[in-house]
């Protein structure tokens, strides 16, 4: 018995299904590394999309159009409302990086809050700031005669009306208003009908072609430029800012500015001056302030003004200027004896301080400092161990908070053969009540270590005869105070000082001189001596 022809075509579609399957088999073997491979780079991908060049344009009283870039493939979604809890506008493939999205179905003269938001193929999800626009009003139909407004540069603006000849004559207003659009189609489609058979438009697309070419030219003149400020690029050093922005429109370029200790966000003007071009036309905008103060906080605020006079303003923001970096530089170590060590530097702003010292012996480290900010800077070290190693680092702390460290110095305590160095060497004299006429005067001055000092002196500038001098000092210091009490008055005395240290190291001061006070005459003795100048006398009397 002879197959049948149903049993042939069975056999044809079961061969058709097996081969099929077997080519799918070999497409899922082949395709299976890459496809697993495209997996992993989404799992690895964690960085959301970053949004920028947000823009609202072609708004009319119920829709509009919202677009907006990403750095990278993925899905468009705007949340929007009356206020911020949103609704949502999506568009939901991951395929582009230039978005749009139009909010249909709005309510006319109504101010919609929104944010755009851009997720990748990997689930990431950028977010962009809070944004608003607002719906305009729906306006009454423009009657033969009447005409819209359109403001311009200066006191008021101009008006055109289409006369029952279909001229267009030119006025200026009183009062100055804003065209919408809705009143350019309308106006547009006045001048059609008036016009005459020869130039009247010939189909609807024509009309169409003009509404859109008015509808995008009213647009670039009636709305202010549009300032893009939320990927703005503020570049900071300590004593300027660089400031850049993006307008959609030619605009000029001004910054406000103003430090935080005189911003008054109450003042109709918070700024204190201004910065920019405002001459020069251009969508991407950048100036650079100079002049600054470190540390610093500054309010500023851009606006770009377009060729009729629309500006567009962005919010407050602010800056802070980078401190000063502290710098630590002619470091040395002044003196070393054999317990102790003096380290002197200087900073070039003022800083607080501390020596951070290690004993190389045993690894001991301990910490000498002062909190005060200076920028000279001097640390005794004290209890050290004699004839041992020691090491030394510098750090400083400037009143910003920015630190500085100097590399580890050594240095090794050895016999003092150092002797004190006399310094802040003072005088002050008072003359003492009575008729003695002695002079009282007082003597101060400082040495670096512990020493015990004598001071001596003589009267007049050249010695005659061995110098007199104090009782020398019993006890240790590094203050001295001394007091002479036998000086003349209106007489000049040289003077100096000698002081020894623990280990009988002697150091001389240089010498200093002084002129004592001059006792104060009473009313009698000048009256004598105006009487001597004249009668000669006066002198040979005696008073009792």
């Amino acid at each position: 018995m002879k197959p049948s022809i149903t049993f042939y075509l069975n056999a044809i579609t079961i061969s058709i299904l097996l081969m099929v399957v077997f080519g799918v088999g070999i497409f899922i073997i082949a395709y299976q590394p890459v496809a697993n491979v495209v997996a992993q780079e989404v799992e690895k991908d964690i960085i959301p999309p970053q949004l920028f060049n947000i823009d609202v344009s072609g708004t009319s009283a119920t829709s509009t159009l919202i677009s907006w870039k990403t750095d990278e493939m993925s899905d468009s979604l705007i949340n929007y409302g009356l206020n911020k809890d949103y609704g949502v506008a999506r568009e939901p493939r991951y395929d582009k990086i230039d978005h749009s999205l139009i909010l249909e179905e709005l309510l006319p003269g109504t101010e919609y809050y929104f944010r755009v938001t851009s997720s990748d193929v990997a689930g990431n999800q950028g977010i962009s700031s809070d944004f608003t626009f607002r719906t305009p009003k729906i306006e009454e139909p423009i009657k033969k005669g009447d005409a819209p407004e359109v403001p311009q540069k200066g006191d008021g603006g101009f008006t055109e009306k289409v006369t029952e000849e279909g001229k267009i004559e030119t006025s200026t207003p009183n009062t100055e208003q804003t065209m919408t659009l809705e009143q350019v189609k309308q106006f547009i489609e006045q001048i059609s009908q008036s016009q005459n058979g020869e130039n009247k438009p010939t189909s609807e697309e024509m009309l169409e072609q003009i509404q859109s070419e008015v509808q995008k030219k009213a647009e670039e003149i009636i709305a202010p430029p549009t300032i893009i400020l939320d990927y703005a690029d503020v570049e900071v050093g300590t004593d300027y800012a660089i400031i850049s922005w993006e307008t959609d429109k030619e605009s000029n370029t001004i910054v406000a500015l103003a430090i935080e200790d005189d911003f008054v966000i109450d003042k109709a003007d918070p700024y204190i001056w201004r910065e920019g071009n405002p001459n020069e036309l251009t969508k991407s905008h950048r100036v650079e302030i100079t002049g600054l103060v470190p540390a610093s906080v500054y309010h500023f605020q851009v606006s770009s003004e377009s060729e009729i006079g629309l500006m567009g303003l962005s919010s407050d923001k602010t800056f802070k200027t980078k401190s000063i970096k502290p710098e630590i530089y002619n470091l040395q170590i002044y003196k070393v004896e054999e317990e102790s060590a003096t380290i002197r530097w200087s900073t070039n702003v003022p800083c607080a301080s501390v020596v951070q010292y290690t004993n190389l012996n045993n690894n001991e480290t301990k910490l000498e400092g002062s909190s005060a900010f200076l920028t000279v800077h001097s640390i005794h070290l004290t209890n050290l161990v004699f004839d041992t190693y020691y090491s030394a680092i510098i750090k400083v702390e400037s009143e910003e908070g920015e630190k500085a460290e100097s590399d580890p110095m050594t240095f090794i305590t050895t016999r003092d053969e150092y002797a004190p160095t006399i310094t802040k060497v003072n005088t002050e004299s008072t003359i003492y009540p009575g008729s003695d006429n002695k002079i009282q005067t007082i003597a101060s001055w400082q040495t670096d270590e512990p020493a015990v000092c004598q001071l001596f002196y003589h009267q007049g500038l050249v010695t005659v005869d061995a110098p007199m001098s104090l009782p020398l000092e019993d006890d240790f210091a590094t203050k001295h105070v001394q007091v002479v009490t036998n000086f003349i008055p209106a007489t000049v005395y040289k003077f100096w000082i000698i002081c020894s240290d623990n280990a009988k190291n002697e150091g001389k001061s240089e010498d200093f001189t002084m002129l004592t006070p001059t006792q104060e005459e009473s009313i009698i003795d000048i009256i004598l001596k105006n009487f001597e100048s004249s009668f000669g006398w006066v002198k040979k009397m005696k008073i009792n």
